[in-house]
């Protein structure tokens, strides 16, 4: 069974493996430019059969540039886009990266101006583990017609 927390590990594995710092969403300052942060954002699950579930999920990877260009973010799109394109692998499995995209997020108000947003969405199947303690077997039956 594959976990969010799975995923999350991969997603900043491979963001590591640019040489930038990954920070967990609880820091707020005090990060050091350049740099990335990573959430897993669960769309839906569905079950598809007793032991089968289908998920949806929507990374976003927000990438802070050392000199806040968009040169900077558009090479940067093109670094994640081969890193996670076609599949990210989660454990022993490869999922398929969809619906690539990014966006700029512009907010100079609070100093927040050209913080780059990448999101891809992920879709895949998974066991569903029936933890139901198994009922005792009946033993006699004792009918009065």
């Amino acid at each position: 069974m594959i976990t969010l927390v799975d995923i999350k590990k991969s997603i900043n594995d491979v963001l590591k493996g640019t040489g930038y710092k990954v920070y967990g969403n609880e820091v707020k300052e005090g990060f050091t430019r350049p740099c990335f942060f990573a959430q897993l954002i669960p769309i839906s699950s569905d079950i598809l059969k007793k032991d089968t579930s289908e998920n949806f999920l929507m990374a976003e990877i927000i990438y802070f540039s050392k000199d806040k260009t968009d040169l900077e973010n558009l090479k940067m799109y093109d670094v994640l886009k081969k890193s996670f394109i076609p599949t990210l692998q989660v454990n022993n499995r490869k999922f398929l990266v969809r619906n690539f995209r990014s966006d700029t997020i512009d907010d100079t108000e609070n100093d927040t101006d050209n913080i780059y947003s990448i999101r891809f969405d992920l879709n895949f199947y998974d066991e569903i583990i029936d933890n139901t303690p198994e009922a005792e077997l009946m033993q006699n039956l004792s009918l009065k017609l």
